[in-house]
């Protein structure tokens, strides 16, 4: 008996996890022999770090205000619960991780050319950076033509500067691109980066290696997987800025990424054996990166990503991609290849970069089903505020049962909500504020099931455009309820000669009319002769809608006055929750319950209290 009770007894002694370490790296006045165990005794190199071997919980701290010039490949993987974390110590700046090396301020000699300056550098380097800010790569020597112009060939750097660049540059000098990466989490699971500055990698676009990189430690793994990159700075990548590859359960939060050649931030999933999910991308600052801000792609069937052939599509899903500002990139935010994910409450504006070919578009969404697209400000893209489309599988894969609601989309160049290309269907667009496309529709659709119900259009050349193309001859299964239709340029209906139908139109406010408002087929009439053409829209009215401003130029313009005739106009649907009053993208998006009597357009009206969420 007693030797069971002495059984028992070991069994429920407690568990006490091995004590966590911490370890502090200082470049300037640290020594490789100290124990790293404090400030006072540091560790000087990230060469150290590199063949160390962390356990889960320890802490490397990195001094602020100071800068190594090396390779991070971190070693070592974290716990459930106890995450490695690298962070910084100190006062001051951040600490810089830097995949760049400066050139030796003696090194610069004059050449024949005037402004051009030269110095001997082996390694070709893809960025450039003159006190800290990217160069512009050139193609050949006579290109140089405007300071901080570069160009490389045969071992030699030439620069265009005012001066001898050991004197122009003073504050960081002439720096080149000389690692493919600066923090390098491949295979590794549950590492926290925070509060780091990254630049220079010399990662050409669409090659390995980026700012912060992390994928497969080799084809059969182990994946990285629940990493932690918050409050950095990243910027001025050859490739991407942050690229995670396979990464599953990982967050990207409140980072600065800004100037990196290809995307900011880039979430991507290459191979079959290694699914990416549960994903966040959040209330980060992305601007400047030439082809895409923020970028979430797996790989379409048929094609080869990282050199392996998928013959199915392989996705990415549930990703979370929340408060972030995209601005002034290629693209804004793109959806590749994703499924069951959601893109709220962001700010996308002014992505007009078309030097990596990007495309502009404020929301993009390719090959990507069933996502929900809400309580966006989408404004000034290249081309559409928010567009779905297909990706290049064969058999291609559209965007279908996505849900775009609640966003605010204006001054666009072309059109404000589109979809494109068979097969992009049943798509429904939701209590949108759509407003100033001179150039193009409030919302432009091919292909077959859509919906669109209570969303307000004003002043774009068309209001609801429906068309077939070569790559989508069939559009139809359409229908259109409940929306403020206002202002429009040219027609506020046009259903194009070839859209076989049926197009269901109910309870629509229409402002102005005329003889030329609605377009079916090529034949133009008033709305009396638009219903009696197509049997539709009897229940539809066309009226002032009366918004509290008479020229809107922002969202809270389009609320309803008193005595709107859209105020209980509508007709219930399925989607019951409309915008609130007193709205403030993205900080104030509120939604309510329409009332009994539904009101027409995007905003309930006298709601601002009473708003429920």
């Amino acid at each position: 008996m007693r030797r069971h009770l002495l059984v028992f007894a070991l069994c429920i002694l407690p568990f006490f996890p091995a004590q966590s370490a911490t370890y502090y790296v200082d470049a300037k006045n640290g020594n490789d022999g100290n124990s790293g165990s404090s400030p006072t005794s540091p560790w000087k190199s990230l060469e150290k770090i590199n063949g160390f071997q962390f356990q889960p919980g320890d802490s490397i701290l990195f001094k602020r205000g100071e800068i190594w010039r090396e390779q991070l490949n971190f070693p070592s993987s974290g716990a459930e619960g106890r995450p490695i974390v690298l962070d910084a110590y100190g006062d001051g700046a951040l600490p810089i991780i830097s995949g760049a090396d400066p050139i030796p301020p003696n090194a610069w000699n004059s050449s024949p050319s005037p402004n051009v300056w030269q110095a001997n550098l082996a390694t070709e380097p893809n960025v450039v950076m003159f006190d800290g800010v990217k160069g512009n790569k050139q193609t050949a020597l006579d290109g140089l033509k405007q300071p901080t112009d570069w160009f490389w060939s045969a071992g030699t750097l030439y620069v265009n500067a005012p001066a001898n660049p050991a004197q122009a540059f003073v504050k960081s000098g002439v720096e080149a691109g000389a690692r493919m990466s600066a923090i390098n989490l491949s295979g590794k699971n549950r590492v926290a980066v925070r509060n780091i500055e990254v630049s220079g990698a010399n990662a050409a676009p669409y090659a390995l290696g980026s700012n912060i990189w992390a994928i497969a430690a080799t084809r059969k793994g182990p994946p990285p997987g629940n990493l932690e990159i918050s409050h950095c700075v990243v910027v001025n990548s050859a490739g991407d800025g942050i690229h995670l590859e396979g990464a599953s359960g990982s967050k990207v939060d409140a980072n600065l990424v800004a100037n990196n050649e290809n995307v900011g931030i880039q979430i991507y999933r290459s191979l079959a054996d290694f699914p990416v999910s549960d994903v966040t991308v959040s209330n980060n600052e992305v601007h400047g990166n030439k082809f895409i801000g923020i970028n979430i792609a797996g790989c379409p069937g048929g094609t080869s990503c990282r050199a392996a052939k998928n013959d199915q599509q392989i996705g990415v899903t549930k990703v979370r991609i929340t408060g972030n500002r995209s601005y002034h990139n290629g693209a804004g935010i793109y959806l590749h290849q994703t499924t069951d994910s959601l893109v709220s409450g962001n700010v996308s504006y002014s992505n007009l970069d078309t030097s990596r070919k990007g495309e502009g578009y404020c929301v993009g969404l390719s090959g990507s089903s069933s996502n929900i697209v809400e309580k966006n400000e989408c404004y000034q893209a290249a081309h559409a505020g928010i567009e779905l489309s297909i990706d290049i599988s064969k058999p291609a894969v559209g965007s279908s049962n996505n849900i775009i609601r609640y966003n605010v989309v204006h001054d666009n160049g072309s059109n404000g909500l589109m979809t494109d290309y068979h097969p992009s269907e049943n798509n429904k667009f939701l209590y949108n504020i759509v407003y100033n496309h001179p150039n193009g529709s409030c919302i432009f659709a091919n292909n077959t099931g859509h919906m669109f119900f209570n969303n307000t259009c004003y002043n774009n050349r068309f209001g609801i455009y429906l068309y077939v193309s070569k790559t989508t001859p069939e559009t139809g299964n359409i229908s259109i309820r409940n929306n403020i239709i206002a202002g429009s340029v040219r027609q506020h209906i046009v259903i194009e000669a070839g859209v076989q139908g049926p197009v269901e139109l109910a309870n629509n406010e229409y402002s102005p009319d005329d003889a030329q408002r609605f377009n079916l087929r090529n034949s133009l009439s008033d709305l009396a002769g638009w219903k009696t053409k197509t049997g539709q829209d009897a229940s539809s009215f066309a009226a002032d809608p009366r918004f509290v401003a008479p020229a809107p130029t922002g969202p809270n313009d389009f609320r309803l006055q008193d005595g709107s005739p859209a105020i209980g106009g509508g007709a219930q649907t399925e989607f019951t929750e409309c915008l609130a009053s007193d709205l403030k993208w993205p900080e104030i998006v509120r939604v309510t319950k329409q009332q009994q009597r539904w009101d027409l357009g995007a905003i309930q009206h006298g709601t601002g209290a009473q708003a429920q969420r």
